[in-house]
């Protein structure tokens, strides 16, 4: 077993920074994976193909937190559990480092560089599918590098259940192999996968015919799409793989004794890093791994084509990066340049993108959320037309209220929940959606002058976004 030393106790920092500092700019997506993993979904509500089994593990662990006693709201759950497999992954990371013949302090300086890179520390204290992937294939890879060819396929199969991307690592995991076990891992990692797939189709689609499966299988968002505009791309592929590593924006720099000096010490850190790398002289570059070179270039050239404006995509190939970067070497002084490194990322990302995105007054529509509670008591009806995305983050944080979807157009139906709240002494509220959808038909502006506004309404904007709330009451 190794022995532990005073540098690995530096590998503890990105757990305990990332339990300390969850962010509060909710991923859209991890808030549906919450509402869906509380409202007790059947369970083909919660098997979607883009990210297979991530909510029903999700769902998993919620189930347990709660009969283990733990009052905790799904979102959060997983925003810790994404916390400590991210950790377990720098942890990974490291090893491979070592694997490599890496010294041990720029191993932990490389570790340390993927930990602060922006768009993963970000993700990593957020709720979605991506870290559960990557933790499985990088958990894959150790095994694949220790020449245990059975338990990688397993992980490998995990990694691709857990989000579709993982599929692209296959051309990369077979290079590690001699020919005659490359079958072997290809076929033990994609059975389970396909089979898992096959059924959760017979699930969704209990009624459908297999030859819709295809079209299952690759379904994906109205928004998301190939693009096939070479400049456009390559400029949003080199800002997408910047982003990687460097996020977040000066407007959102919190002004404070606390980010002050980060920013201090982020420039600071770029004078020694520019100074280190004069004196270091030429850069030698050893011989690639090859693996490692596909496992990145196949997803930069899929990512090329497929939404390449997605920054989030691109962390499927942050860690070949960290990689391959060992394969760099200076003359002297290289563990002084990856701490350099790693100081830099880690003060400029915590002032310009962490640190604001953990405080609640940085999302105007969490901030709108909480300040909206007091004002309506438990079973407050709330009827929406449309459930549009920041709207799941309003009633996420006001469970108590009642939420109402309301998709038929009939004035009728707003007459039995108009009555349900006055029966209980409190108005209707009528979310913007649903008034709008109102107004669009006779009927509906007839029931609007029957039924006047009984109050002010509740509302608030900010960064693009604007919310209204009008409260009804039932005509004495």
């Amino acid at each position: 077993m190794p022995r532990l030393r005073p540098v690995h106790l530096l590998l503890l920092l990105p757990l305990l920074v990332y339990l300390a500092l969850p962010t509060r700019a909710y991923y859209w997506d991890g808030l549906a994976f919450a509402i869906a993993i509380e409202h007790d979904y059947p369970l083909r509500g919660l098997l979607h193909p883009n990210h297979l089994l991530y909510m029903p593990f999700g769902r998993m662990l919620w189930v347990a937190a709660q009969g283990a006693g733990l009052s905790t709201r799904a979102l959060f759950l997983l925003q810790r559990v994404n916390s400590v497999l991210a950790f377990a992954s720098v942890l990974l990371v490291y090893r491979l480092l070592r694997m490599k013949g890496i010294k041990r302090g720029t191993a932990v300086a490389g570790a340390l560089a993927m930990a602060f890179s922006a768009t993963w520390w970000k993700y990593s204290t957020d709720c979605d599918a991506y870290v559960t992937a990557i933790f499985c294939l990088l958990v894959a890879w150790f095994f694949l590098e220790t020449g245990r060819w059975l338990p990688a396929a397993f992980a490998l199969a995990a990694a691709m259940l857990f989000h579709e991307l993982s599929i692209l690592i296959l051309p990369a995991a077979l290079l590690t192999l001699p020919a005659r076990q490359r079958f072997r891992l290809a076929a033990l990692a994609l059975a389970p996968v396909a089979a898992v797939y096959l059924w959760a189709y017979r699930v969704v689609q209990s009624q459908g015919a297999m030859a819709g499966f295809p079209r299952w299988l690759v379904s994906h968002s109205p928004d998301s799409s190939f693009s096939f505009a070479p400049l456009r791309n390559m400029w949003l592929s080199v800002l997408g793989t910047v982003r990687l590593f460097f996020g977040g924006k000066p407007a959102a720099v919190v002004p404070d004794l606390l980010t002050g000096s980060l920013v201090l010490v982020a420039l600071a850190a770029l004078i020694a890093l520019a100074i280190l790398l004069r004196r270091a002289g030429r850069v030698r570059f050893g011989a690639p791994s090859m693996p490692l070179l596909v496992w990145a270039a196949v997803y930069v050239v899929f990512l090329f084509v497929w939404m390449p404006q997605n920054t989030f995509y691109r962390l499927f190939y942050l860690p070949p990066l960290i990689l391959l970067a060992a394969d760099l070497s200076w003359p002297a002084r290289g563990r002084e340049i990856l701490g350099a490194v790693f100081v830099v990322l880690f003060s400029a990302n915590f002032a310009l993108l962490i640190y604001p995105d953990s405080r609640v007054d940085h999302n105007p529509t969490l901030a709108c959320a909480l300040r909206f509670e007091p004002q309506w008591p438990a079973g407050t009806p709330i009827v929406f037309e449309r459930f549009h995305p920041d709207l799941w983050t309003i009633s996420y944080f006001n469970p108590q209220a009642a939420w109402i979807g309301w998709d038929s157009g009939d004035p009728s139906e707003l007459d039995r929940y108009l009555a349900y709240a006055r029966s209980h002494g409190m108005p209707l509220w009528l979310e913007a959606t649903a008034q709008e959808k109102l107004a669009e038909t006779e009927n509906g502006r007839s029931w609007l002058l029957r039924h006047p506004q009984s109050g002010p309404a509740l509302g608030c904007g900010g960064r693009g976004r604007n919310f209204r709330f009008f409260p009804i009451r039932a005509p004495q």
